[in-house]
Order: C-alpha cells, then structure tokens, then sequence
C-alpha cells in the first residue's frame, strides 16, 4: 500500500514537470500530452484496483484512496483533453464599449484557450502593448512604423479571422488553427520586443546627449560623467 501511494505521489510530480516542460516549449507538447496520458492510465488503472480490493474486503478508506486515484486520473485526463477552444465559439451579443477593440479582440482569444495556450498569448500581448506604447518616439524608423502599424491595425484581424474559422471547426482543425496563430503572435511580439529596444536605446541616447549638452553649459560635467 504505502509503495501504490509512493507512485501515486511520483506521478502526481512526473504530470507537473511535463506541464512546466510544455510550457517552455510547445514543440515538446505531444511528448507531455503522450506521457501526461500514460499518468492518466496508470492511475486509472489503480484506482480501480484499489478500489476493487477495497469494496471486496470492506476496507472502505481503500475504496476511498481508490477513487481519489480516479478523480485525478479524470482531472488530469480533462486537462489534457482540453488543450485548446474549450468550445465552438458563439459571437459575442456586444462590443464592451470599456474596452478598445484591439484589446476585445485579444481578451476573447486569450478566454477560449488553455491555461498553457492562454500564458503563450499573454506574452505575446504583452510584448506587442508595450511596443505599441512607444508610437510617439521620435527614434520610430521606416521599419518599426511598418511593424506598429501591423500590430495595431493587423493582429486584430488575425485574432478575429482565426475565431471566425474556429466557430465551425472540428476540434483538431481548432488545434491547427490556435496552433498557427500562435506561431505568428510569437514571432511578432519576438520583433515587437526588438524593436521596442531599439527604439527605446535611441532615445536613450539622445537623452544622455541632452544631458551631456546641459552639462557642459553649466559647468559640471565632472558630476555626471565623471572626469574626461
């Protein structure tokens, strides 16, 4: 009994180091999801056993270990199940008018992923906000205009295009759907955040050539910058 809860606890461990695995890196998923399904298996398989023996024998807090087994094998299983639209997406009755479009857009995505999926489009966001945040840099290129102007007029429509085509979608079509957005979200918000550093060292520099200009006006150039 005390080695069956032994593996119980060391597979309750093996299915959150998967998940923290699957977080980090998507491609890994499909390994995490076949060996999260072996837990679920194994404990499936126990907690019938245990069970079984508990009912046989009268022994009812083995019954009740057993099906404890059996409710986090359920819990688990669910959780791998539903690794994506938790549901066919209806449209919405209204637009909150609280909220920016864009923003809309976002926060219904993000609602009908899972918890893995919802953290990878949260960084995403994230990422993109904050680039977005700069537009009136005056250190803005030719280039980042490009690519804020895709983040605030373009991402939208591919949020929504994506929702669109998951309404009616089969689930591993969903899959397929969430999975390729995704994709592309991540590679935006990878040159959101580049291009945020960029333009933000630009201004860094032109701050610092300010202060080194009023430093020499006022004399004190050695209190900043230190001796030259």
């Amino acid at each position: 009994m005390f080695r069956l809860l032994l593996l119980f606890l060391a597979s309750l461990g093996l299915g959150a180091i998967m998940l923290v695995i699957d977080r980090l890196r998507r491609p890994l998923g499909m390994l995490v999801r076949a060996v999260a399904l072996a837990i679920v298996a194994g404990l499936t398989l126990a907690g019938l056993a245990l069970g079984a023996a508990g009912i046989a024998e009268e022994t009812w807090w083995l019954a009740i270990l057993g099906g404890l087994f059996l409710a986090g094998a359920a819990r688990l299983g669910w959780s791998v199940r539903r690794r994506r639209l938790r549901q066919p997406l209806r449209e919405p009755a209204h637009v909150p008018l609280t909220r920016t479009v864009p923003d809309w857009h976002w926060r219904r995505f993000e609602s009908n992923l899972d918890w893995v999926s919802r953290k990878q489009a949260q960084r995403s966001r994230i990422a993109i906000d904050k680039f977005l945040a700069e537009r009136d840099s005056p250190s803005l290129g030719a280039d980042h205009r490009t690519l804020l102007l895709s983040c605030e007029k373009r991402v939208p429509e591919l949020i929504e295009t994506c929702l669109q085509r998951c309404a009616n979608a089969g689930r591993d079509e969903r899959d397929r759907y969430i999975d390729d957005t995704l994709d592309t979200l991540a590679r935006l918000g990878q040159e959101a955040e580049q291009a945020r550093r960029e333009v933000r060292e630009a201004d860094d520099r032109r701050l610092e050539t300010l202060h080194r200009y009023f430093d020499g006006v006022a004399g004190d150039g050695k209190t900043r910058s230190g001796p030259r």
